[in-house]
């Protein structure tokens, strides 16, 4: 790496840090009511409200929940696909060489994703829905992404896999890309490399920051799909 590009992985590294510590002291009840307050947000945005199929993530404990949007989901009517760690393209690719693939969550009225019947331990502790049917990047109408970190730019910062910033760059990918985290995840600037992607939306539990994001998506995203 260059002399800049050390200095941008090492503040994303600093910040990373000081973010798992912040998540670390939140308590049940606050991730609770911070994720009920986000779906909240997520449900009067006008991409989710008219959106057919939803991408949502299945969170990890230190994670906002997803699992209120994603019930209120299937209750509109609406297809809900989950990310899955793809198969490595060679024996010896590293985890991170793997990409992401968008796959069908199929309705169940349970009171969190551990509770799905389909649902399984993944890659990186994730959990995943093996045997699940593949969904066409051309039919998701809105992404609602996993952060360590955002700023009220749209820029990003993830746990270092690169996975979403690839995803999300994908150029056959015609969705809202929507961040969402807690309102202390949002920060007024955090460093970025050419490679980082940035998303269209903010959403948290206490706001909704709209970004000057790519006029292609925007005029064909929601309901598309």
């Amino acid at each position: 790496m260059t002399t800049g590009e050390e200095g941008i992985a090492e503040a994303k590294r600093r910040i990373r840090r000081e973010m798992s510590e912040v998540l670390a002291h939140l308590g049940p009840s606050d991730r609770r009511a911070a994720s009920i307050a986000l779906a909240q947000r997520l449900k009067a945005v006008p991409a989710v409200r008219d959106a057919r199929t939803l991408m949502a993530f299945l969170s990890l404990p230190t994670e906002i929940d997803t699992w209120p949007i994603i019930r209120w989901a299937w209750g509109q009517g609406k297809r809900v696909a989950v990310p899955r760690i793809g198969p490595a393209p060679r024996a010896d690719a590293p985890l991170g060489d793997r990409d992401m693939v968008p796959v069908i969550l199929e309705a169940a009225d349970v009171e969190s994703a551990g509770d799905h019947p389909a649902v399984r331990p993944g890659p990186l502790g994730i959990l995943d829905v093996p045997g699940a049917a593949a969904v066409a990047l051309s039919q998701i109408d809105v992404v609602l992404a996993p952060c360590q970190a955002m700023d009220r730019a749209g820029h990003r910062l993830g746990k270092g896999g690169g996975f979403y910033d690839r995803f999300l760059s994908r150029p056959d990918l015609r969705a809202w890309r929507i961040g969402i985290g807690f309102r202390d995840q949002v920060l007024d600037e955090i460093p970025v490399a050419e490679h980082d992607c940035r998303v269209d939306m903010v959403v948290t539990d206490a706001e909704v920051l709209t970004v000057d994001g790519d006029a292609r998506r925007k005029g064909s995203a929601a309901g598309t799909g």
